[in-house]
């Protein structure tokens, strides 16, 4: 790694932490700049525009979380064992690192808002979490502790992206109405989750 490398790194660690305690419109560059103990002007040196900066963060931190993932499935668990700890992670990223689901809701937001493009990288990343998937169902197909699904890639975007949304939600607050104060947070996800599994496990 070079010095102009450890630098950009280091803008990038400073940026991510602010995005990760404020909402990324609420971060100026001149903030990042007094975090990482920079001029303005060295920000700019490695990030032609703001935009550029939240998308670095946002890689930096999809990183992080696709080392939670392979982290707490080490054993390499296959079929509904794999897929099972797959989804656990969900949880246990919320449990564990909550403002990191703050900071994906806050960030679509930005995008949005912004309507941010050069996402490709970003994009082709979150494959990667869908392969790990994809490898446990078919290995749970063959051996028999999943169900076969007619459209695998549909089950995949409907569990995860509902899973992922209610996370971000619950992330952001304590909610508006007395019924998002009802229920314990993680219990409300790990029901989620247990739903998703008994629909896709199979029948003894």
């Amino acid at each position: 790694m070079t010095i102009m490398d450890a630098k950009r790194n280091f803008v990038i660690d400073a940026a991510a932490g602010l995005f990760l305690e404020r909402q990324i419109a609420t971060v100026t560059v001149k903030d990042i700049a007094k975090a990482a103990g920079v001029g303005e002007a060295t920000v700019y040196r490695y990030f032609t525009t703001k935009h550029d900066l939240v998308i670095a963060c946002a890689l930096k931190l999809q990183a992080e979380a696709e080392k939670m993932f392979s982290r707490y499935n080490s054993n390499n668990l296959k079929g509904y064992k794999g897929i099972e700890r797959f989804y656990r992670t969900f949880s246990e990223a919320f449990k564990n690192r909550p403002q990191l689901y703050r900071f994906l809701s806050d960030f679509d937001a930005y995008c949005i808002s912004e309507k941010l493009e050069g996402l490709d990288e970003y994009a082709d990343n979150m494959d990667r979490f869908k392969d790990a998937f994809i490898a446990a169902y078919r290995e749970g197909v063959i051996d028999g502790s999943v169900r076969v699904i007619d459209n695998i890639d549909l089950f995949y975007y409907s569990t995860t992206h509902a899973i992922m949304s209610l996370c971000k939600k619950l992330a952001v607050g304590d909610g508006v109405l007395r019924q998002d104060k009802a229920i314990d947070k993680c219990a409300e996800i790990d029901m989620l989750i247990n739903t998703v599994l008994f629909s896709l496990k199979a029948a003894v």
